[in-house]
């Protein structure tokens, strides 16, 4: 026969992993944005079909990397995003984009460097399909 404290325990504790799950998601919803890959300009990188979770604070307070893929906002189209790899940064905070697949891209060979500003976050993890989930590097 178990005693009211040895029932009471399993709840509380399973009361607190729900309470943390919560937090934990709301936390991730606050800082990822899913976005669904378009497109051949990443390939073989990214297919169209992915769907990846970008981490909109990535640069806060910093600015990518050359190799880093992110989602910018489309200088000529401010309401569209691309999904590109980094190959540049200069002293200014200007970043150069290119799509993996140069033949099927348009990036900063056509439209020039970016300001930073119109950088929304980098590509961390594709979730789906879940044959291809994985940091996404």
């Amino acid at each position: 026969m178990s005693s009211p404290a040895g029932r009471v325990a399993p709840v509380l504790f399973g009361s607190a992993l729900i309470v943390a799950g919560v937090a934990a998601a709301f936390r991730v919803g606050r800082r990822f944005r899913r976005f669904a890959i378009s497109g051949t300009s990443m390939l073989p990188t990214l297919r169209a079909g992915d769907w990846v979770l970008v981490d909109e604070h990535a640069y806060r307070g910093r600015l990518p990397r050359r190799g880093h893929i992110l989602v910018a906002r489309d200088p000529r189209e401010p309401w569209r995003h691309l999904v590109k790899r980094v190959t540049s940064v200069d002293l200014h905070g200007y970043i150069r984009i290119e799509g993996d697949n140069a033949a099927a891209s348009t990036d900063s060979r056509d439209f020039g460097p970016l300001p930073a500003s119109l950088i929304s976050g980098r590509v961390r993890w594709r979730y789906w399909p879940l044959s291809r989930a994985g940091a996404v590097l």
